[in-house]
């Protein structure tokens, strides 16, 4: 029994000693060296792979992050301009649109006076005529016993008249007075001006006569300042 059991570990050496000869021969470690070389290649490549395409996408990022930034300074600058030279357009308009509305003469001048005598009763004395902007004010005096008829009269001549605004017509103040034959009811009207269009204005210009006006509102048209 104890002979064999020295044969078996005698077995067992042999087997570890002939193993540590296979491991630690040359041509093993030249395979484990090449195997070794091959694979810090291709981690190398691959890391140098990786690196490279990081660095041009990053590159590629970077010119297209400084590409924006020029279009976006680009178009403030275009906008700036955009904004002041419509700020620009704007006001020469509004200054053409007033200078034109003053040239049409709705809010003073012969075509207001025409229409106001045009639409007044004969029992009904204008006392003054004030205009501003687009508000006028009348004050006159009416004969009594019909007065506030003659007043009412007026207010409806007024709302249908194309230089005023229907709704706008009113009665803000009336009083009466007296002399030594007459009685007479004193009155305010406020109303507002209207913005007719070309059209309007000529049918009116000429109904009334106005043909200086007639003819400022048909060159006014034919320039595109009014419609």
């Amino acid at each position: 029994m104890i002979i064999k059991s020295n044969h078996q570990l005698d077995l067992l050496r042999r087997r570890r000693e002939d193993g540590r000869k296979e491991i630690i021969t040359f041509s093993r470690l030249k395979k484990l060296r090449k195997r070794g070389f091959f694979y810090g290649i291709l981690i190398s490549i691959l890391g140098i792979s990786i690196c490279g395409w990081t660095t041009f996408h990053t590159f590629k990022k970077v010119k297209y992050k400084e590409k924006l930034e020029l279009k976006a300074t680009e178009y403030q600058l275009l906008k700036t301009k955009y904004i002041s030279m419509s700020n620009n357009l704007k006001s020469i308009y509004r200054v053409n649109t007033q200078i034109a509305q003053g040239i049409i003469g709705t809010k003073s001048g012969s075509a207001l006076l025409s229409e106001l005598k045009d639409k007044l009763p004969k029992s009904i004395q204008l006392i003054s005529i004030n205009s501003n902007k687009s508000d006028l004010k009348l004050k006159g005096k009416a004969n009594q016993p019909f007065a506030l008829n003659s007043i009412n009269s007026l207010e409806l001549q007024l709302a249908n008249s194309f230089l005023f605004e229907n709704k706008s017509v009113f009665l803000s103040r009336a009083s009466e007075s007296s002399n030594n034959r007459n009685k007479f009811l004193n009155f305010t009207i406020s109303s507002k001006f209207s913005s007719p269009n070309s059209e309007v204005l000529i049918n009116n210009y000429k109904r009334l006569g106005s043909y200086g006006l007639l003819k400022r509102v048909t060159i006014l048209k034919q320039e595109g300042l009014i419609k």
